[in-house]
């Protein structure tokens, strides 16, 4: 459910340094919103490790729970007692997933495998399935925190995936600044100049702003809060160049049916979300209509 603040927050960490930033960000969360911190890791199967006897026990080797607690203990001191620790082992998405459902889970906060030298958002292979398998909203950390979100893109092909994924961003951001970005292309765009684009791009604007008057799910409070930006070109090279220009700290995507988008951040581009996107990106699962 994306119509209420999370409650219960998993992070999925591999123990690594890698993730230092998406703990403190989980961690930032689940103060703003009162939550449910679980820390989960799952050790893959793999040949038994025989140690030999040793006559100091510092020299023993820690157990994954040891060392989640540990590293805990050393990060964020302040709050360890309260992050509730889960060790599985097998296929770390598998269970991570399995994780998040049997604990009632309503985000799963992970980090990412960073490229340093160019500056790349790339997607482990944990978190690709996790984004592509995940029944709850997924938040892939780049950036370490600087306190609370203050300016968040949603992209939008004005779906109703899309239009769930704005939703959840209002819920779970309510003083962030919301801006809804809708990229388009058209045939034979080469042969044209920017200025001949400016009358549809503000007529699409037009048209966006009378969706979202219009649709009842989108309250006073939000529509006032959305700033609609609609540009024409290919939406993944538009939003990251976006981001990167308003200095935006997240971008909101949703994935319910693999639709375009979600197909230009993560489908098409495989692992690499985007060379040029920076900041954090929330993928919100849609859930279809009853009836």
């Amino acid at each position: 459910m994306t119509d209420a603040i999370p409650r219960r927050i998993l992070l999925a960490t591999d123990l690594s340094c890698r993730c230092d930033r998406a703990l403190d960000r989980a961690v930032q969360l689940a103060r703003e919103w009162s939550a449910e911190l679980i820390a989960a890791t799952v050790i893959e199967p793999g040949p038994a490790d025989f140690l030999e006897p040793r006559a100091s026990s510092w020299r023993r080797q820690a157990s994954p729970e040891e060392r989640m607690h540990r590293r805990l203990a050393r990060d964020v001191a302040s709050v360890a007692d309260n992050i509730r620790v889960v060790i599985e082992t097998g296929d770390p998405a598998a269970k991570l997933i399995e994780v998040a459902e049997r604990e009632n889970c309503d985000l799963i906060v992970t980090g990412i495998a960073r490229d340093e030298t160019f500056g790349r958002m790339i997607l482990g292979n944990t978190a690709s399935r996790l984004v592509r398998g995940a029944a709850i909203p997924v938040l892939v950390v780049r950036d370490r925190p600087a306190g609370a979100y203050r300016k968040i893109v949603v992209a939008t092909d004005l779906s109703e995936t899309a239009l769930q994924a704005t939703l959840a961003a209002g819920v779970f951001f309510p003083t962030a600044a919301l801006t809804l970005f809708h990229g388009y292309d058209i045939p034979y765009a080469g042969y044209l100049s920017d200025r001949d684009f400016a009358p549809e791009s503000h007529a699409k604007a037009d048209e966006v702003r009378t969706q979202l008057r219009h649709e009842s799910r989108i309250g006073d409070a939000l529509y006032e809060r959305l700033d609609v930006v609609v540009e024409h070109g290919a939406p993944e090279i538009l939003i990251g160049d976006y981001v990167e220009d308003n200095h935006a700290d997240l971008t909101v995507v949703g994935s319910r049916g693999r639709g375009l988008l979600f197909d230009a951040f993560i489908g098409s581009m495989d692992k690499r979300l985007s060379d040029a996107l920076e900041g954090d990106l929330l993928i919100v699962p849609g859930v279809a209509e009853k009836g």
